[in-house]
């Protein structure tokens, strides 16, 4: 009965756990300072299919940068864009490279000049105007 319990608490010890929220993942509108290092996960980019705000996709775009296991989006670009069909409707894209920051000496998101998918969402400013 002791091995059955010590073999269950070392299979939840080795499932992949989420950081944090997807909300808490940390948009920059650059690269970092030079001091903040950080692993390359991926490109990404999600569109909407129809007229709105990028404020109406960051959350999926959240999402999906939380399930590659990254904790920041650098080069973080949201825009208006063009469809198919230009002189029809504009778009809202976001992209950027999702990466896996290495915070140092308790630096925040702040304290590296981006903002949270959350703050973003709430003011709907670009990451370095909050």
């Amino acid at each position: 009965m002791k091995n059955l319990g010590l073999i269950a608490t070392l299979m939840l010890a080795s499932v992949p756990v989420s950081a944090s929220d997807s909300l808490d993942i940390c948009l920059v509108t650059g690269h970092p300072v030079s001091d903040i290092k950080y692993e390359k996960i991926q490109r990404i980019k999600i569109g909407k299919n129809s007229y709105g705000s990028v404020t109406d996709v960051l959350q999926v775009f959240a999402d999906k940068a939380d399930a590659l296991g990254a904790n920041a989006v650098v080069n973080y670009v949201g825009s208006q864009r063009f469809g198919f069909w230009p002189w029809r409707f504009v778009r809202p894209v976001v992209r950027g490279e999702a990466v896996k920051l290495y915070f140092s000496n308790g630096q925040t998101c702040r304290d590296i000049g981006g903002a949270t998918v959350r703050e973003v969402i709430k003011t709907n400013k670009e990451p370095h105007h909050i």
